[in-house]
């Protein structure tokens, strides 16, 4: 090895270290959980969205007075709420799985509501197809697995019938007939629009979409808030898929009539974000009828109840849930997670479970990374003596390195290779501990009441008795400063850079810089991090010994 490969080697390893902070800077900018920001309004709230989106036949609304609709009241073991009969247009839902906080009494996670709400309905020839935005006559109280809602709309030429059913979580099922009792064909197209008011959304800035959603031409397409406007939306032809909104956690989501084309649309409308689908329209000849069915998913994103929904026709369901790059990685991880949770009954043992069998499984991988690094701590001093007697003479100090190298059987380079493997295993886990609903208000032990937060501990003020103010990104707790100790304890098994005294700077100010970084994301990562430091430990302490250093 002469000068020049010597100043490559250190050349190549500099840009690693940009490397490693250019990771860090991305993972705090767009990974990190930050304070939620609300999207602003650009006008003033008004009470609703009824507006249907453009087709290819006159739709129109007759002139008629609208009768008000009807209250019904929605009720399963999942979910709690009611819908309006003009519409069908669910103003209320909350589910009774999930509460707003980890307080016992807190409400539960109201997921419809005034500012977020769904409707579907009909839009046909004007005087002849009935107005579906008023009150259609009702058979039923409630709404329920056990008694769905039959509503009825009817004009001199047209009748359509509408049952409203439920499941026993979170879909409903609308199944409409629509029959034409006069002497000439009528057109009519079906509308189903999920609306958010702009007020409403609090975006958080994570790995996880939160958004429109949608599965179209066999594809996944999301679109943040920001991104649809006034004046530049999203729309599709489509035939099958589903569309709707999505939160971290939840989502509405219309699945129309699979075998119907569709225009699918994303959009802002005034204060409101849209998503919407308008049928193909259909034309229904005199004395013939027709009969669509459309679902409507509002509920957790819980993977079980996902899959099953797909298994029953809602083509890649499992999309929804924001698996991210890594998907044959990350959805095999949810899985294998939520299988230990239910042994266990405590998401943290869980996690601490997951972590011991994966650094088994990694065995192979890390051991020779771990010997790699044993070998080069080993001849360290070797290394330092030839460093001493050449020092005046770089191109013989590298041919007598080489030569140590080849003596001992040492590869530089091979401590690091093996740890690329290692990466998308990380990132996969960490999409995992970020997107699983397992994980929302799971407690661990101690003050970890919340494994999808930071911790909430404070080693700065002295867990509060010190009332400083102090900079958020500055306010650790106890789990992170234990996740940079391991890291400090495990550096320093590892051999340290020996001709640069800048890389050996950076290289012991990184688990200052973890510390830091890390303290900012859930404590049911930084646990796992710190849990998988500590095995490596022992791992890292065993193979040396072996090796003999």
């Amino acid at each position: 090895m002469n000068l020049e490969q010597e100043k490559k080697e250190q050349k190549s390893m500099m840009l690693a270290l940009i490397l490693v902070i250019g990771v860090l800077l991305v993972f705090n900018r767009f990974f990190a959980p930050k304070e939620p920001t609300t999207v602003p309004a650009d006008v003033a709230v008004t009470e609703t969205v009824t507006q249907p989106l453009p087709v290819e036949t006159p739709i129109a609304t007759p002139e008629a007075k609208r009768i008000p609709g009807k209250s019904i009241p929605v009720r399963n073991d999942f979910v709690q709420g009611t819908f309006d009969t003009a519409g069908t247009k669910i103003t209320s839902l909350s589910l009774l799985q999930y509460r707003e906080t980890t307080d016992k009494d807190s409400p539960f996670v109201s997921l419809l509501n005034d500012g977020f709400w769904t409707q579907l309905f009909w839009q046909g020839d004007a005087g002849v197809f009935p107005d579906m935005m008023s009150g259609p006559s009702v058979e039923g109280e409630a709404l329920t697995p056990f008694s769905p809602v039959k509503l009825t709309w009817q004009t001199d030429q047209v009748v359509v019938e509408r049952v409203v059913s439920m499941d026993d979580a979170y879909l409903v099922t609308v199944t409409d007939t629509i029959t034409n009792r006069g002497t000439t064909p009528v057109t009519a197209a079906l509308h189903g629009q999920i609306v958010r008011q702009a007020d409403t959304v609090t975006v958080n800035r994570s790995s996880v979409h939160q958004g429109f959603l949608g599965y179209f031409d066999n594809r996944e397409v999301e679109e943040d808030y920001d991104d649809i406007t006034a004046d530049e939306g999203f729309a599709t032809d489509n035939t099958g898929g589903w569309i709707g909104i999505t939160d971290k956690y939840w989502q509405a989501v219309f699945v129309p009539d699979q075998a119907q084309k569709a225009r699918m649309t994303f959009e802002r409308q005034g204060d409101a974000y849209m998503a919407s689908f308008v049928g193909h329209p259909d034309t229904i000849a005199a004395g013939a009828g027709l009969t669509r069915t459309t679902r409507l998913f509002a509920g957790a994103k819980e993977l079980s109840l996902i899959n099953a929904y797909e298994k029953e026709g809602i083509p890649r369901f499992d999309l929804s849930i924001d698996f991210g790059w890594y998907y044959f990685l990350t959805k095999p991880f949810l899985y294998f997670l939520g299988f230990l949770y239910s042994l266990v009954g405590n998401m943290g043992i869980a996690i601490l479970i997951f972590a011991t069998l994966l650094r088994i499984a990694l065995l192979p991988i890390a051991t020779k990374s771990y010997e790699s690094m044993a070998k080069m701590k080993k001849i360290q001093p070797k290394i330092k003596a030839l460093q001493e007697r050449y020092k005046d003479n770089k191109q013989q100090l590298q041919m007598e390195m080489m030569a140590l190298y080849k003596r001992d059987k040492v590869n530089p380079a091979s401590g690091c290779l093996p740890l690329l493997i290692q990466i998308p295993v990380f990132f996969a886990l960490y999409k995992v501990l970020s997107v699983s609903i397992l994980m929302r208000q799971a407690p661990f032990f101690g003050w970890i009441t919340d494994l999808s937060v930071p911790d909430p501990s404070s080693v700065l003020t002295a867990f509060g008795y010190l009332p400083w103010p102090i900079p958020g990104f500055l306010n650790i707790g106890v789990w992170p400063v234990l996740m940079g100790l391991t890291m400090f304890i495990q550096q320093r098994l590892n051999p340290s850079p020996t001709t640069d005294e800048n890389q050996k700077i950076m290289m012991n100010l990184m688990p200052v810089i973890f510390t830091f970084m890390l303290g900012n994301f859930a404590a049911g990562l930084v646990i796992y991090w710190t849990w998988s430091n500590i095995l490596s430990i022992a791992q890292q302490k065993y193979v040396m010994r072996k090796v003999g250093v």
